[in-house]
């Protein structure tokens, strides 16, 4: 013999939730994964030959339309590119990495130090907005052997 209010209970749970539910908690996992991402410490810069290869912490591929060519040098202990009588530090898109003695960037412009380096983005005064994309900060003695910070375009 059956219990009946033990097969209504039953039934009960074994119902699926409502669509609204679904969508609630989707959205939870979405906005609490986001929140978590934001959260985490942004990954060290890498380095080229010891130097660092300073790179943003923002997603952004929106920028100034200014070109920088020149070579890739060290600026202090950070990389830089030097045009003419000036040299740049340069920040990397989020996402540039070292591999074969050569920064790459997520674009897929690809240089080494010494070489010849020829990419898109705009002069930035270290202050302000320049300085929240920056973790960590950029160390004195790169700002001190440079003539100013020149930021990558996202998609460079």
């Amino acid at each position: 013999m059956t219990d009946l209010a033990n097969d209504r209970q039953g039934s009960r749970w074994s119902r699926r939730p409502s669509r609204a539910l679904a969508v609630l908690g989707g959205t939870a996992l979405v906005v609490g994964g986001f929140v978590v991402w934001r959260a985490l410490p942004a990954a060290p810069d890498a380095e080229l030959d010891g130097l660092r290869v300073l790179t943003s912490t923002d997603r952004s591929s929106e920028g100034s339309d200014a070109r920088l060519v020149g070579k890739l040098v060290a600026a202090g202990s950070c990389v830089g590119v030097s045009s003419d009588a000036s040299t740049s530090l340069v920040v990397w898109p989020r996402g540039t990495v070292v591999e074969d003695d050569a920064v790459v960037t997520p674009g897929g412009i690809r240089a080494g130090l010494g070489e010849r380096f020829d990419a898109g983005g705009g002069h930035e005064d270290y202050s302000g907005r320049l300085a929240d994309l920056l973790d960590p900060v950029i160390p004195e003695d790169c700002l001190d052997a440079s003539s100013g910070v020149f930021v990558l375009h996202g998609d460079e």
